[in-house]
């Protein structure tokens, strides 16, 4: 995380109903990336001024649209909503372009279960 950003700060601001996946108080990583994609969002809001107010909007409404399937786990679900929506913010600022749905109107899966080279080591 960036040096002026500390857990507690994006704990406080995504409280409610986009707040961190936990599991006795600390915060759940099944897989690498989960925790990458969480460094990557805060590093993005960081260089762009975001605020996590503008972001909590996208990550409430990547959510939304990207219901947990069946044998996903919650974290999966949430950290892939959570890309969804560091790229939604993204493209809203007109830092990257807008792209289509993928083919078949779901949402981009996690890289895991992409079969991506290394996406499942640390």
């Amino acid at each position: 995380m960036s040096a002026g950003v500390r857990l507690a700060d994006v704990d406080a601001a995504l409280a409610g109903r986009a707040a961190l996946p936990r599991d006795n108080g600390e915060l759940v990583f099944e897989e690498p990336w989960q925790g990458r994609a969480l460094g990557m969002g805060v590093v993005v809001l960081d260089r762009t001024g975001a605020s996590w107010a503008e972001f909590r909007r996208h990550l409430v409404a990547a959510i939304r649209r990207r219901p947990q399937e069946p044998g996903e786990s919650a974290a999966s679900a949430y950290y892939a909503a959570w890309l969804d929506a560091v790229e939604a913010l993204l493209a809203d600022r007109g830092l990257l372009p807008s792209r289509p749905a993928p083919a078949r109107g779901g949402p981009a899966r996690p890289p895991s279960e992409q079969g991506l080279p290394g996406a499942g080591a640390p």
